[in-house]
């Protein structure tokens, strides 16, 4: 397939594209099998991933969201009964969170929805490939990170 833009460019706009039809994708199908939004799931998903409770400053870390952000999607997790919400053992400032069955739920029946879909389908057809964009992305991530650590904001 041919490319009007090279360079910098064509990269910006390849990750913009594929993010947004990732998201647009996944939201689909995540709002579809389980009824919640794919921010939702997210948030579910790093609970899940982890044994103990998770502090919501950690799960905004994980993700990339603000704790703002973290906050309001878990009052609706703890609405719905998939999640609840205690103070933190470490830290009087903090609440940990832990998920409930029915959140464990959600997330199992997420997965598996999303184990089904058009990207893991792309993933299990072309593996070397998958694996080198996912290793491309995270370097580039990292790289990100390096250079602007320690700024508030892009210069």
């Amino acid at each position: 397939m041919a490319h009007e833009l090279t360079g910098p460019e064509a990269l910006w706009f390849a990750l913009r594209k594929a993010a947004t039809m990732m998201e647009r994708h996944a939201e689909a199908i995540v709002s579809r099998e389980t009824g919640v939004s794919l921010g939702l799931y997210m948030v579910l998903s790093v609970l899940h991933a982890r044994d103990a409770a998770v502090s919501q400053q950690a799960i905004a870390d994980r993700l990339g969201l603000t704790k703002g952000t973290v906050s309001r999607l878990l009052d609706g997790a703890r609405s719905a009964g998939l999640a609840v919400t205690a103070p933190s053992p470490s830290s009087r400032r903090e609440r940990v969170v832990t998920l409930t069955e029915a959140g464990r739920a959600v997330v199992d029946a997420g997965d598996a929805a999303l184990l089904h879909s058009e990207i893991a389908a792309f993933a299990q057809r072309e593996p070397e490939r998958a694996e080198s964009m996912v290793e491309g992305l995270y370097a580039m991530v990292a790289a990100v990170q390096e250079a602007t650590a320690g700024r508030s904001g892009p210069r």
